[in-house]
């Protein structure tokens, strides 16, 4: 299927928007900051242009973005059914799937929406803003407003600020780019407490996040000669401490740190399936493995979900890092 030319798809999104008045919002499960930032961006923006918003999510806002602006408004596990709207958006969806059992929402919305930064994205949508060169979904965003000739409030910058800030991992990722930057700045010129916000993504971690991180790295193995990491945490280890999965954002990135190690694995044991996320440098194109076992993402950051058990899963997907590797 030919890529569609992304002016094209803006104008189409924008003459959505402006003739619409109900707005289905919804983002990928386990939403991150990316995912809930873009998603409370455009519902303000929208409900400032007097239009009905309806935000959703299959799981809840983690513990460490429940002080985005307004993330209590968004109604988790909830989806309207029957209800009309006249357009659905779905954000860092590569597919409908992802951001849980839409298919209700989606029969009766006028128009789908797609907008992500994925390239294993399909093009499920009547619009389909995908652009897998941008470090992340809410730069998307402000290109969308940019576009619109939105003014964006301080509150509204903090929400993008953060998608931008985790997706890039603090500016480190290899997507982060020059126009990231400058994104970046002109977010910071409307007033917003970037170091406030800097402080609670990245200097705050709950007793419980802190434990699991160290259960973590106690299952530490290192694999091919030292280029693979793998972590692997169970049902266990998250009774033990009263934690969630949630609570293992950012720990795949520790697998990263030993010298030599150019990709990380973290199994994580779920109810009834495994979390597998992926990290890689170089060349090592982990979106490749996620796209194997169902999932997606980034060429250096990816997971998915597999219904299988532990052992299975382990044996599989390191049989397929021991391809990726030898390719």
């Amino acid at each position: 299927m030919k890529t569609p030319d992304l002016e094209q798809e803006f104008k189409k999104l924008e003459e959505i928007i402006v003739a619409g008045g109900s707005f289905f919002l919804a983002g990928h499960l386990n939403p991150d900051g990316d995912t809930l930032g873009s998603m409370l961006a455009i519902s303000s923006v929208l409900r400032r242009l007097g239009k009905k918003v309806y935000l959703f999510s299959s799981d809840p806002v983690p513990e460490n973005l429940g002080f985005l602006p307004h993330a209590g408004s968004i109604r988790i596990g909830r989806v309207p059914q029957k209800k009309r709207f006249d357009a659905a958006i779905l954000l860092e969806c590569s597919t409908p799937a992802r951001g849980g059992d839409l298919s209700s929402v989606l029969k009766h919305a006028g128009k789908v929406v797609n907008i992500d930064h994925h390239k294993t994205s399909e093009l499920y949508g009547d619009v389909n803003i995908v652009e897998p060169h941008s470090s992340s979904t809410a730069e998307i965003i402000y290109r969308l407003f940019y576009s619109m000739n939105v003014h964006i409030t301080k509150t509204e910058a903090a929400c993008l600020y953060v998608g931008i800030v985790t997706d890039t991992g603090r500016f480190h990722f290899p997507a982060t780019s020059p126009r990231t930057l400058e994104v970046a700045s002109r977010l910071l010129e409307t007033g917003f407490k970037f170091s406030r916000i800097n402080d609670l993504l990245y200097a705050s971690k709950s007793a419980p996040a802190l434990k699991i991180l160290g259960r973590a790295l106690e299952s530490l193995e290192l694999l091919s000669g030292g280029r693979v990491a793998v972590m692997t945490l169970r049902t266990s280890d998250f009774t033990d401490f009263d934690a969630a999965p949630e609570h293992t954002e950012n720990v795949i990135n520790y697998g990263m740190m030993a010298p030599g190690v150019k990709l990380a694995v973290l199994f994580r044991e779920e109810e009834g399936r495994i979390g597998v996320t992926f990290r890689s440098r170089g060349h090592a194109d982990v979106s490749s493995l996620a796209k194997i076992f169902g999932g997606g993402g980034h060429k250096n950051a990816s997971g998915c979900k597999i219904k299988a058990g532990m052992e299975e899963t382990r044996t599989k997907v390191l049989a397929e890092i021991q391809k990726l590797l030898a390719a």
